[in-house]
């Protein structure tokens, strides 16, 4: 009486179920059971998840499977529970092809092969399908492990009929939720589910039971026959186990010792080639103890699989990484071409990607171009069957903001209000904690009392199913054999076992990882060829090139991989780069903890320091990074050298005291190995402290030196190559207009000319033509692949003016929209006419189209066409303006010019800042900018604030405008109007902020000088120091075109103040000024009295 049997859904059955399946099981165990089943619907994915959890508890599970198996016209529901291992292989079978076949479901000639080693439940309908049903079934079948589901007492005619026709039946009431209370809860995933609210949920009146049982209420509801005889089907299902220790595939199907031969082979091989057939002692010892370690820990075939995908992305000119993580620290690795750093020459060490003190197996991640990927798993699978290969299921849960929306949806509620509540979540929160910060404060009602109730418990269960962004597995046996199959989107093949549940079933993962870096290079060295007849390669690029530190050195690192945030152009421009290992340094540092050490970095490096201890093998390690210790390699170094350990156990030590494993970091063993050596204590216990400080922040330096090499690259491809350069980065962002925008602004700043969107040359996207960058069709809207095709085809021959283009491309999908779009963007302005003159004849070139089209198609064989171009209309030319809002409206930005370039001479006396140039900093500045994409919100206290998009001939900015200072400069802040912001810039998130604090309308600021001169005295000399500082800031407040002359009485001197202090000013600066000097102490006078 203590068995759950079948009609048991777990989260796995997506939006089907409120079972997380820990809970089920230990709920399970709570209330007495010692047998318990699981039977998702068509999917195995929990399964694996189910059978640790059980085993953690003893309970026996019975392991199962919901199937549809399509008999005819009819879908019939029967649960299957495998009665041993064979029964498993069984069921993985089954679910493979249910999920992997557009009927959703399986052929009852399938159903009966694959069930010979299953019990069979019948599902229990309504008696009237029921009876049709078993009709059916008994005449198909004489199935002898077929039982028939009871959900309770109420069944009394189904059991008649299943006695009348020899069934056994077995209690099995569905199981949804885990209690009573959570019904409600279910109704919610179900309305989810559906897409709909949970009013428009119906639901059998019976599901409201469909809980998890107490063994009393089990009595209660079935008869004692019906539950021993649920017992006894359990009995006869046999124990089994699916788990063991990760194995790695053979290779092309060799023994070990042969895969040994394979590799130490292939890699002398690589290795003469790598180091011209002249290698030093040291590396030959290098690659020596490699493979013997390689050899004492089984991974030959490991590295023989991966340099076999390697070889082939090789051979079919697909770019791949230099390296990632910790296998960059391979020698072997670097004699297959697996990776391209020589870790001899960057100092790194083999025993941070495998140790033989820490046994695991080999982790080597592998970079390719995003869009390339896809073809080298393409490769592996069919190198190593299809049937052998597959990629990674994973799944999405619901995070806080997602569970609030999805359950307001749900509810009916409010859209704007839940749109709040979701928006005041952060992200890095749970919804618990979000609520006990008091996130929710402001939206107290009943409302949300039941959405927050409802969105967590939500939380964390699984939303949807999508593929993992790496793991493809690879495995020398079907992988059917123990692990079920799907399809992922694009019908890609996946596991349904996720990847913690993999590594349990022995499976070994390989990681193919897109990188759009990779696929920018890519694009780069193609332009570059195109340009120059000339195939670079990035292998070939020097490390030491001084134009390359020279940009760096300036922070110019827009498009550089790593590179480009605004805080690492600061650190850059304070360190100034002058070598390759400053690059590894700096982007090991500029991470949350280390980048304290940043600061320390630089001023050793700009001091020359060159000795950080009198211990001359510390200061060796040491000297590299100017004292600080940026690399765990470092770390393990320091501990073999003052401690005596071997490298090897350097790394258990160095894992150890960063995870805090107390039983491990011995620091009395280390004090005494290091005395042992020759230091005191004192210095001993001081390197214990140092190495545990600073292995809580020491990064790979495996890792940042092959991805410092992609950025190297980046860098010094846009000084040599820089129209490529920028060129490809344009068509990698195209879809971006701010990054398009920042883009073409930093290629003219460098000198490179970026020429307008043309359909005469312009091709789909950023292509170098004749040292400049031409646009592309594509940023332009209405415009797509299938248009610029047909231009491209069209033009065989140049197109002679505007009619006879249109005539050439109009047509179902070259339409008029498209046509107004090609104008308004500038690509039809070779021609010589203004854009208003061509948008008037657009209807009149369409009309020519269409002439031409019916001659051809009445006459057209029969005669040669030499049409007469029509007049053009002729109008009033556009201004710059319109031309501007016109190429706004149509590519997402200002391409030619910006507005705020035509009130430059009304900026120039107030020394604005541009937005590219404003860096975070506590002084307030100015700039000038049009205002965009206003947003006005409310706050939590109900005042008015603003959020908007500044944008000037540099770049875009988000501005923020609290309600202290909106209620003074809401008038002015309008959507479209120029402005002069005052403020001060702000980190947020990486990206800049400026936080206004006043705003003037550019069009109210005067166009000439001020006539005016602003008269400070100071009565008292001992007020000087205070009251000049004062002064500064106020007028830093209030710039404008007005002199200030200051008067000392102590000596009758007078002095203008350098132009930055100049003022508008205004009545509250005035009323400043005289506060603090005296009512008759400030003067304003006309500009012709002073002549200073």
């Amino acid at each position: 009486m203590s068995t759950l049997l079948s009609n048991i859904y777990s989260e796995h059955s997506l939006l089907q179920s409120g079972l997380t399946i820990k809970a089920y099981v230990q709920q399970a165990k709570q209330l007495g059971y010692k047998n318990l089943a699981l039977t998702d619907k068509h999917t195995l994915s929990g399964v694996y998840d189910f059978l640790r959890e059980c085993e953690k508890v003893d309970m026996k599970p019975l392991v199962g499977l919901e199937c549809t198996v399509l008999v005819k016209d009819v879908r019939l529901t029967v649960r299957l529970l495998a009665k041993n291992k064979q029964g498993y292989q069984q069921l993985v079978e089954l679910s493979s092809v249910m999920r992997m076949s557009k009927e959703n479901g399986i052929s009852y000639e399938v159903f009966q092969q694959q069930t010979t080693a299953c019990m069979v439940l019948l599902s229990r309908q309504s008696f009237i399908q029921a009876k049709d049903w078993y009709k059916r079934w008994l005449a198909l079948t004489a199935h002898s492990e077929g039982r028939l589901e009871i959900h309770g007492a109420s069944d009394y005619t189904l059991i008649e009929f299943a006695e009348a026709h020899n069934i056994v039946c077995v209690a099995a009431p569905p199981i949804r939720f885990l209690r009573k209370e959570n019904y409600d809860f279910y109704r919610l995933l179900t309305a989810i589910g559906a897409g709909t609210t949970v009013d428009h949920v119906v639901l059998e009146e019976e599901t409201e039971k469909a809980y998890l049982l107490s063994l009393t209420e089990r009595r209660e509801r079935f008869s004692e026959a019906l539950l021993n005889e649920t017992d006894a089907l359990a009995d006869e299902i046999e124990t089994f186990t699916l788990f063991q220790k990760p194995t790695i595939p053979r290779f092309d199907g060799l023994e070990e010792n042969e895969a040994q031969e394979r590799l130490q082979e292939n890699a002398l091989k690589g290795f003469q080639q790598r180091y011209q057939s002249n290698p030093s002692e040291e590396a030959m010892e290098r690659l020596k103890k490699e493979l013997a370690v390689i050899k004492q820990l089984g991974f030959a075939s490991y590295f023989l699989i991966v340099a076999d995908f390697m070889d082939y992305a090789h051979r079919s000119n697909i770019l791949t990484g230099p390296g990632r993580g910790s296998s960059a620290s391979s020698i072997v690795a670097y004699a297959l071409r697996i990776t391209d750093v020589d870790p001899l020459k960057h100092g790194l060490l083999f025993e941070r990607f495998l140790n033989p003190e820490r046994i695991s197996l080999p982790d080597i991640d592998i970079d390719f171009p995003d869009y390339r990927r896809d073809d080298v798993i393409h490769y592996v699978r069919e190198r190593f069957g299809k049937e052998h290969v597959a990629q990674v299921l994973t799944f999405g849960t619901f995070a806080g903001k997602a569970a609030i929306r999805d359950a307001g949806k749900a509810f009916g509620l409010n859209s704007g209000f839940v749109d709040r509540v979701a928006k005041a979540m952060n992200s890095a929160l749970t919804l618990e904690e979000a609520e006990q910060q008091g996130v929710f404060s402001s939206f107290q009602s009943t409302e949300l009392d039941t959405l927050l109730f409802f969105a967590k418990q939500l939380e964390g269960m699984l939303r949807h199913e999508s593929t993992h962004a790496a793991g493809v597995i690879i495995s020398d046996r079907p992988l059917k054999e123990k692990v079920a199959l799907q399809y992922g989107s694009d019908e890609r093949v996946l596991t349904q076992a996720d990847m913690n549940s993999l590594d349990a079933l022995g499976y070994v993962k390989f990681d193919f990882l897109g990188l759009k870096n990779l696929t920018l290079l890519e694009r780069m060295l193609r332009l570059i060829e195109g340009a120059t007849n000339q195939k670079l390669n990035l292998r070939d690029i020097p490390f030491h090139d001084e134009k390359t530190f020279r940009l760096l050195q300036q922070g110019e690192s827009t498009g550089i991989f790593q590179l480009e945030s605004d805080g690492m152009r600061r650190v850059l421009k304070q360190l100034k780069p002058s070598s390759f290992n400053d690059i590894v340094a700096t982007t090991s540092l500029y991470r949350p903890g280390p980048m304290t050490f940043i600061k320390d970095y630089i001023q050793s490096k700009h001091e020359q320091k060159k000795t950080f201890s009198h211990h001359v093998e510390i200061n060796r390690i040491l000297q590299p990074t100017f004292g600080v210790i940026v690399y765990q390699e470092q770390i393990i170094q320091l501990i073999q050298i003052s401690a005596g350990y071997s490298l090897a156990e350097a790394d258990v030590f160095r894992r150890a005291i960063s995870k805090k494993q107390r039983e491990l970091m011995n620091k009395d063993a280390f004090v005494e190995r290091s005395i042992a050596r020759g230091y005191t204590k004192e210095e001993a216990e001081t390197l214990f402290a140092l190495i545990e400080k600073f292995s809580n922040y020491g990064f790979p330096k495996s890792h940042a030196t092959a991805y410092s090499m992609i950025s190297y690259w980046l860098a010094y491809l846009r000084v040599h190559y820089q129209e490529a350069f920028f060129a490809a980065l344009c068509s990698a962002n195209w879809q971006d207009h701010q990054k398009l925008y920042n883009y073409i602004y930093e290629a003219r700043k460098a000198g490179v000319e970026v020429l307008p969107p043309s359909i005469q040359e312009s091709h789909a996207l950023f292509t170098v033509e004749n040292k400049s960058i031409r646009f592309g069709l594509l940023p332009i809207t209405m415009v797509n692949r299938r248009i610029v095709d047909q231009i491209k085809k069209a033009r065989t021959t140049p197109f002679q003016d505007f009619f006879t283009f249109v005539a050439k491309v109009y047509s179902s999908t070259i339409t008029q929209p498209v046509i107004t779009s090609f104008i308004k963007a500038g690509a039809c302005d070779h021609w010589g006419y203004s854009r208003a003159v061509l948008l008037a004849n657009v209807d009149k070139a369409i009309a020519f189209a269409k002439q031409i089209d019916d001659f051809k198609q009445s006459a057209g064989s029969l005669f040669t066409i030499n049409p007469v171009t029509p007049a053009y209309i002729d109008i009033e030319p556009s201004t710059k303006m319109e031309e501007l809002g016109w190429e706004r409206e149509v590519l997402g930005f200002y391409f030619s010019g910006h507005p705020i370039e035509n009130v430059k001479e009304r900026l120039a006396p107030f020394h604005r800042t541009t937005l590219i140039q404003a860096e975070p900093s506590r002084k307030a500045i100015r700039v000038g900018v049009l205002v965009k994409a206003l947003k006005k919100i409310t706050t939590k206290k109900g005042k008015a604030m603003a959020f908007f998009i500044g944008s000037d001939e540099t770049e875009e900015c988000e501005c923020v405008v609290f309600p202290t200072v909106w209620k003074d400069v809401e008038t002015v802040l309008t959507e479209g109007s120029l402005v002069l912001l005052s403020g001060v810039v702000e980190e947020r998130e990486g990206k800049k902020q400026f936080i206004v604090q006043k705003a003037i309308d550019l069009n109210q600021l005067p166009s000439t000088e001020s006539k005016q001169f602003l008269h400070v005295h100071i009565e008292k000399e001992q007020d000087v120091p205070t009251k000049l500082s004062d002064l500064k800031y106020i007028l830093s407040q209030d710039r404008g075109t007005a002199p200030v002359i200051l008067h000392r009485k102590k000596n009758h001197t007078k002095i203008k103040l350098p132009d930055k202090y100049a003022v508008q000013p205004s009545k509250r600066t005035i009323q400043l000024l005289k506060r603090l000097f005296g009512e008759t102490n400030i003067r304003l006078e006309e500009r012709e009295d002073e002549q200073e």
